[in-house]
Parts: C-alpha cells; sequence; structure tokens
C-alpha cells in the first residue's frame, strides 16, 4: 500500500511540474521574462532536480542581464544533465563572453569528448589552450582535428609555429615537410611552405621552394607576391622593384593583385617621401592601359588629397573616376564639394545632374542641383528639379533636407505670377514644416509672406517670434518681426524691432558699408519711422533704400518720399 501511494504521489509531482513547464515555457516564448522565471522556479520547487527547469531559468537570468545568478544556474544545470551539449555550449559562450579561459576549457573539453567529430569545437579549444600557454595541448588538439579532416596547410603551419614557439625547430620542418610529402605537385603548398620558411629566416629553403614553383608556374599570382616578400626580406631592392615594376606595368596582371601593389606602394611612399615621383610614374604608367574598374584611379585621388596637390589635379582624377564609373559616390562628392567652395555654379550643376541620374535614391543632388540653379538664376529647372527629388524620395530620408527642400520650393513658388503661387507657397511651407517644426528659415518666411497678404497676423506674428528666438541676431528675421507688428498697426513696438534692424544713430555711410542691409530694410524702416510721427528719419531711411539700388524694394517707393508719407501696396 505504502509503495502504492508513492507512486500516486511521484505521478501527481510529475504532472504537475509538466504543466508548470509548459507554462514557464509559455511566457519564455512570447518574452514575459517575469512570469516565466516565477514558473520555472515553481518547477525546481516541485522538483529541485529538473535540468531543464534550471537551464531555461539560467537563460531568463541572461535576458535579464544577471550574469551571476545565471552563470551559477547555467553550471547547475550542466552538473545536473553532464553530456547535454546544449546546456554545455551555452555555458562554454557565457565563460568567452566573459574571456574566463580557465572556467572554459573544462567545458570545451567536455563538449569535445561527447561531440568527438565537431571540429569547431577542438578549434576553439586549441585556440585557448594556445592562450593559456598550453602549446602541446594545442598541437594534440590540432592533431585530432588533422584526423577529422586530414592534413591542411592552415593545420599544419600552425603547428609548425608553434613548435617553433616552443623552439623545436626540427619538429616544425617535419611538419611542414610532411604538409610537402602530402601535395607533392600542389604549387600553392609549396609557396606556403616557402612562406613559412622565409619568416623563420630560412632564405635557403624558402628561395629553393620558390624557384621549384617557377620552374613549373612562372605566372603563380602567389608566388609574385611571395617573391616580393622574398626580396624585401632579403633586403634586395633592386630586385623588388623590378618585379613589382613588371607586374604593375603588366596587361595580364590581375586588377586584385595590381591594387594590392599599389596601396603597399603608397605605404611605401608615406614613409619615404622621395619615393613620391616614382608613385607618381607609376600611377601614370598604369592608367594608360584601359582601365576595367575605377579601383586605380580611386587610389590616386586618395593619394592626392592626402599629400594636397592641387586641386585641379585631384579633380582631374575624379572625372576620370566618373569616366569609368559614372555614378562613383566618391568622386560626385568630392566634385561636388570642389566646386561649391568656389562658387563654380556650372560646375555644381553638371555633377548634381550626374548624381540625380545615376544615384536617384540620394535626395542630396536635386537639392543641391536646385542651389546651383538658383544662383545662375534658372529658377523653373530649380524648381522642377526641387519637384522631381521630392517625389521620389524615401520614408527615411533626413528630416532637416526634406524640410530645407520644401523651404526653398516655397521661396520659389512665392516668386511667380500666377493667382496659385502663394497656395503653393504654403502648401510647400507647411510640409516643411511636417518634417522641422522649428525649421527657422521656413517660419521666418512663411511668417513674411503671410503679413505681405495681411493674413493669419496673429499665426504670423507667433511663427516670426519662434525664428528671432531661434536666431536672436538674424536681421531678416528680426525684420519680419517688426513689418508684422507694423501690420497689426502696433507701431511702437515696431520701430523697437527695427532699430535692431536699422540702428539710427550710426551715419548713411556706415548704414551702407553693412551689406545685411537690403533696400527692402531700408524701406520697411521708413514706412514704420513715418508711421511713428517721425518723418525725417523716415525720410532718411527710404532715400537710403534708394541708393542701396538692389531692386528689392516695392514700386512705391518713389512717391513715398514725394508724398512724405507711407502709402499701402495692394495685399491680393
Amino acid at each position: 500500500m505504502c509503495g502504492l501511494l508513492w507512486c500516486c504521489l511521484a505521478a501527481t509531482a510529475q504532472t504537475r511540474f509538466d504543466y508548470f513547464y509548459l507554462e514557464a515555457e509559455k511566457y519564455r516564448l512570447a518574452e514575459d521574462y517575469t512570469t516565466a522565471a516565477e514558473l520555472y522556479r515553481h518547477c525546481l520547487d516541485i522538483n529541485p532536480d529538473a535540468a531543464e527547469a534550471t537551464y531555461h531559468l539560467g537563460i531568463i537570468h541572461v535576458y535579464l542581464r544577471e550574469d551571476s545568478v545565471a552563470l551559477a544556474l547555467l553550471k547547475r544545470a550542466t552538473e545536473l544533465a553532464p553530456d547535454n551539449p546544449w546546456y554545455l555550449e551555452t555555458l562554454a559562450a557565457i565563460y568567452l563572453g566573459q574571456r574566463d579561459t580557465e572556467e572554459v576549457i573544462p567545458v570545451l573539453e567536455r563538449m569535445a569528448a561527447i561531440q568527438t567529430r565537431r571540429s569547431d569545437i577542438l578549434e576553439r579549444l586549441a585556440a585557448i589552450y594556445h592562450t593559456v600557454g598550453r602549446t602541446e595541448d594545442a598541437i594534440a588538439t590540432l592533431n585530432r582535428i588533422e584526423l577529422l579532416e586530414g592534413k591542411s596547410a592552415q593545420l599544419s603551419v600552425t603547428k609548425s609555429e608553434y613548435y617553433m614557439e616552443m623552439e623545436q625547430a626540427e619538429q616544425a620542418h617535419a611538419e611542414l615537410q610532411a604538409l610537402l610529402d602530402e601535395f607533392p605537385h600542389d604549387m600553392n603548398t609549396k609557396i606556403v611552405v616557402g612562406n613559412e620558411y622565409r619568416k623563420a629566416g630560412d632564405m635557403e629553403r624558402a628561395n629553393a621552394l620558390y624557384q621549384e614553383v617557377q620552374r613549373k608556374e612562372p605566372t603563380n599570382a602567389y608566388l609574385q607576391i611571395a617573391l616580393l616578400d622574398y626580396y624585401e626580406s632579403a633586403h634586395d631592392t633592386v630586385s623588388f622593384g623590378h618585379l613589382r615594376d613588371s607586374l604593375l606595368y603588366a596587361p595580364s596582371t590581375e586588377d586584385n593583385l595590381r591594387v594590392m601593389l599599389m596601396r603597399d606602394y603608397i605605404e611605401k611612399v608615406r614613409r619615404d617621401t622621395t619615393l613620391r615621383p616614382a608613385l607618381m610614374h607609376a600611377f601614370d604608367v598604369v592608367l594608360t592601359q584601359p582601365q576595367k574598374n575605377a579601383q586605380i584611379l580611386i587610389l590616386k585621388a586618395a593619394y592626392q588629397s592626402f599629400v594636397k596637390v592641387d586641386e585641379a589635379a585631384l579633380d582631374t582624377t575624379l572625372h576620370r573616376i566618373l569616366d569609368v564609373e559614372p555614378g562613383n559616390q566618391l568622386a560626385l562628392s568630392e566634385l561636388l564639394k570642389h566646386y561649391a567652395s568656389r562658387n563654380d555654379f556650372e560646375g555644381m550643376e553638371d555633377i548634381c545632374r550626374r548624381g540625380v541620374n545615376y544615384r536617384p535614391e540620394e535626395l542630396g543632388y536635386p537639392y543641391y542641383l536646385a542651389l546651383a540653379l538658383i544662383q545662375q538664376d534658372k529658377t523653373r529647372e530649380a524648381t522642377e528639379a526641387l519637384e522631381q527629388g521630392l517625389r521620389t524620395k524615401g520614408d527615411d530620408e533626413d528630416a532637416q533636407l526634406v524640410s530645407d527642400m520644401f523651404s526653398i520650393l516655397g521661396d520659389l513658388y512665392a516668386k511667380e505670377s500666377a493667382d496659385s503661387a502663394y497656395e503653393k507657397t504654403f502648401a510647400a511651407y507647411d510640409s516643411a514644416l511636417v518634417y522641422r517644426d522649428d525649421n527657422a528659415s521656413v517660419l521666418n518666411n512663411y511668417a513674411y509672406y503671410l503679413s505681405l497678404r495681411d493674413e493669419q497676423l496673429d499665426r504670423a506674428e507667433e511663427m516670426s517670434y519662434r525664428a528671432i528666438k531661434a536666431e536672436p541676431n538674424n536681421l531678416n528675421y528680426l525684420d519680419t518681426y517688426a513689418w508684422i507688428l507694423f501690420m497689426k498697426k502696433d507701431y511702437a513696438a515696431a520701430r523697437i524691432y527695427m532699430d535692431k534692424v536699422v540702428r539710427p544713430t550710426e551715419t548713411d555711410e556706415e548704414l551702407l558699408a553693412d551689406e545685411q542691409l537690403s533696400g527692402v530694410l531700408f524701406e520697411h524702416a521708413g514706412d514704420i519711422y513715418i508711421q511713428n510721427g517721425q518723418p525725417d528719419v523716415a525720410l532718411r531711411f527710404w532715400r537710403l533704400a534708394i541708393q542701396r539700388n538692389d531692386e528689392n524694394c516695392t514700386p512705391l517707393l518713389q512717391k513715398k518720399i514725394k508724398k512724405k508719407k507711407y502709402l499701402a501696396p495692394s495685399h491680393k
């Protein structure tokens, strides 16, 4: 009877455990780690030796970044189920993440004993043995890999290097010889072994192997690289230079090898500047050949930029890159930067049109294209460039760039004479503020055009005030705010802000010398002062607006001076 009762109780406990374990799994997979952890703990209350609950509770603590608790639970899980490879692998990963080589070694050894055909575990174990100075164990582990996978250059070279570290040169040599015996007809194996002899300073053995390969495969690319390293190690600069140049200039040389040689050449020139003329000659000769890609030209441009050559020479190289790769981002961006720094708007236009055609996903090209076109008074083309760019913009574009493009588009619409111009202008400004509601330029221009139309002046004042809060010393923004106050007939407040723009205490010469003060700013100052009952000051500023002669003033300016009073333009 007691035995039967015990069986019933055990069955009941197992049933309860299974239920709560499945519930815990459900919450873990739903990423409700707190609930899952409580349920796993309840499982362990039922069965403290349940490896699966212990392991998964440890994983929960890994997710919660409670490393010490997680580590204790995972160690306990591997003790409860010492042959479970997944538990061991997780524990090993924790130790490796902590760089705890002492603790990870027995775990990896256990893994290797259980999963005897997993060479990746053996590779990791060999590397750690070597790291902690157990080089003999590392070699023994590499031998186990060799039994699984067969002899390979990588394994043999690594073992040879380990033997050399232990000052066992004969064993190192025997390892390399065994590799040669295994692959007696493989020329690349001979090159690999020759390289090892060269690094060990055994130049005679290295040279013998290289010469053997050269007799059988004189065009072997790996041999050429090995010989270059050999000549450099032997300080044979004449042979090195002769071989390097022959490889650089030979049409049959693979592109990747030629690029590698030029990179190495550049590094040498950085250490020895007397070689600069020779390097430039090498570039010139190499680039007389047809270029399948722009790699050499890009190297030349990078070097020219590093040594700060004349910008025109660099531009020539960048244009040659575009001849080979019309959409090359490096060349396009560098040329755009150069043309912009010189205010060469035709050059900017050319580069940006290339960018629009070949890199339509880059929104910067229509943006800078529009700026270049505006500077050339090609406003219609600038508008089209912005409209096209904004039609094709992606969802993840830079918000500031998109906002600025809508801002410029609104400014361009405002210059159109069509009745719908302001409607389009305000729509563009609204779009700009969707992307950046703090875009000061948009806030200012939007407010100004509203004030010119005598519309929504309260909204205009609010936007203008936000603009001057962002840039309190911007004269145009201050003028806009003063003008909005003027339109609201708050003439005294308008004068306070306008005095920050056109300072009445300065002489006419000083005011005209300030290139920031346009004709319209002088005219606005005059309008504000006339409404403040100071006609003499008003006439002075209106006359300064005439002297500025920048075509920004209203057609009513001469009449204002003649009649000595403010004349309001039509707003619609």
